[in-house]
């Protein structure tokens, strides 16, 4: 019965562990055992936990000497940048890493890290124990040339992309237990390509995170040992996982083989588990032109569903505020731009946040300076010059980048300069001759084509002064006309006949009519109302 009940414990327990372990140290910095450059955002942050994993495969020992294992380890992050770890696969196995973030991801720019693990005094170290052939997987250690890389100093390099919300890929370049020789992945080290073996062998390594859920993710990564898929769990201070590995061998190795796929797990907790008060974070925006890439002075960020005040960007495109962690919908506006509207997730633990507000124009620049463009070879067919110089210069300060826009600018410049030397050589010709009349008008047309040109104002002034001087004979006043001599009775008879003509209708005869009566009489101001009214009524007719 004790044994009984001992056997029953042993199952239990080993169920147990199965379910929540996993075969090597899976945390928030990792794919599954692949490393990433995504730190943890706290300048403090430490997380520990169990793993394990079972061969889904039942062989004899002979075969299958480790039909599952079971595994212990922790790890610090220190200021964002620095991440040192401990492994404890047995009380004999034990080993270190550590990892520097050299570079934070921004822009287009990915995550980049390095690192070394397996840092011990042992030259193979793994989950599954050290020295071959007892320790370390079956499908690990290799037979003939060549063999099972040393796990020792596993060095690496790794960068890691973030996209969207939902995306992350991590792609990276490892030594020791990142390399192995087994039916696909040997393809991925070097050694495959030089036929033959080396310790310090480099081979690639990486994976990739779907996020289902905010808290739920689906993970799969390749290296030159495993090739394994699962989904990941986070949430707070704890994360769970559940995955395939190895799965190398359920895919390429016959039966015959003995193929070695395992079903794993992983339980962490993390400093999260511990509540603190959230801190409020220095975030910095930072708006610019999409197109050119320039500040934005002016433009106004407001925080929808809340009570925040509006902010307002300075000289550099630049404004901060601090705020609680959080998620805010964030609306940016300016005039003559598109609007833009984001979704601002500001995690607690941080102390300061950059983030970059790309606006779009309503109108592109390559559009606005299209129509400077179209409006300059318009001014070129009227031959207004001066005003297609202004268009193209417009157009090269919106959009210098505009297809075929120097080329053109540069042949109208030409035909524009030659406009403006063969006028200025007419108007010193026509001066060497003493024609001054001609003269002023070909430093006009000078004048007209470059409105700041110098020379032509002072010439045009000296030239007009001299012509005064050669006038001699002054012109006669013009002799005004003489008033017609009319007697009041007639003047009032053709009041009468221009009155009539006006109810007539017969506007024209009227207006000529009252225009006489008016010279004869300028103070009749009956003949001066009708003239209002009769030309009133001709402009409503449009003569």
């Amino acid at each position: 019965m004790r044994c009984i009940k001992k056997v029953g414990c042993g199952v239990f327990i080993n169920l147990f562990i199965i379910s929540l372990l996993f075969s090597q140290a899976i945390n928030s910095s990792t794919i599954f055992e692949s490393p990433t450059a995504k730190f943890p955002v706290e300048n403090i942050y430490w997380e520990a936990g169990l793993t394990s994993s079972i061969a889904l495969k039942n062989y004899d020992k002979s075969i299958e000497p480790h039909p599952s294992n079971f595994d212990l380890f922790g790890y610090v992050s220190f200021f964002k940048k620095y991440m040192i770890g401990l492994k404890i696969y047995t009380l004999s196995e034990i080993s270190a890493d550590f990892s520097y973030l050299i570079m934070e991801e921004f822009a287009n720019y990915p995550a980049l890290a390095v690192g070394i693990r397996n840092i011990s005094y042992k030259r193979y170290i793994n989950p599954a124990g050290g020295e071959p052939p007892e320790g370390g997987f079956r499908d690990e250690n290799y037979k003939g040339k060549f063999r099972r890389n040393p796990e020792i100093f596993s060095l690496y390099l790794v960068a890691t992309k973030t996209f969207g919300e939902r995306f992350e890929m991590s792609l990276g370049l490892g030594r020791g237990e990142f390399i192995g020789y087994g039916p696909r992945s040997k393809y991925l080290n070097i050694d495959h390509y030089m036929d033959s073996y080396h310790d310090l062998s480099l081979g690639l390594f990486g994976g990739a995170k779907i996020n289902i859920l905010p808290y739920l993710s689906f993970i799969t990564e390749i290296d030159g040992r495993d090739l394994n898929m699962g989904l990941k769990v986070q949430t707070g201070g704890f994360s769970f996982a559940l995955a395939f590995t190895k799965l190398e061998g359920l895919f390429f190795v016959k039966e015959e083989e003995h193929p070695f796929y395992r079903f794993t797990g992983a339980l962490t907790v993390n400093s999260n588990i511990i509540p603190t008060k959230p801190l409020p974070v220095y975030v910095t925006f930072s708006v610019y032109d999409k197109e050119i890439k320039e500040p934005l002075k002016n433009a106004i960020i407001s925080f929808t569903e809340t009570k925040l005040p509006p902010l307002k960007t300075d000289e550099k495109g630049n404004v901060s505020y601090e705020l609680m962690p959080g998620i805010y919908m964030v609306k940016i506006s300016m005039p003559e731009y598109k609007t833009l509207k984001v979704k601002l997730n500001i995690k607690k633990g941080r102390k300061r946040l950059t983030v970059k507000i790309p606006l779009t124009l309503k109108i592109t620049r390559k559009e606005r300076a299209f129509t400077y463009i179209k409006s300059a070879r318009e001014n070129v067919e009227k031959g207004n010059f001066y005003q297609a110089k202004k268009d193209y210069e417009q157009a090269k300060k919106i959009y210098p980048a505009y297809p075929g826009l120097s080329k053109e600018y540069s042949q109208f410049l030409t035909l524009y300069q030659n406009k403006i030397v063969s006028a200025r050589s007419s108007a010193l010709e026509y001066e060497s001759k003493g024609q001054l009349q001609n003269a002023i008008k070909a430093w006009q047309e000078v004048l007209k084509l470059d409105p700041e040109n110098e020379e032509a104002s002072a010439k045009i002034k000296s030239l007009s002064e001299e012509l005064a001087r050669k006038k001699v004979t002054p012109k006669k006043p013009a002799k005004k006309p003489s008033k017609p001599a009319y007697t009041k009775s007639q003047i009032q008879r053709m009041l009468n006949q221009a009155i009539t003509e006006y109810q007539k209708a017969n506007y024209g005869r009227a207006k000529e009519l009252l225009k006489k009566v008016l010279a004869a009489d300028p103070g009749n101001s009956k003949a001066r109302e009708y003239l209002k009214k009769t030309e009133r009524r001709l402009k409503l007719l449009g003569k």
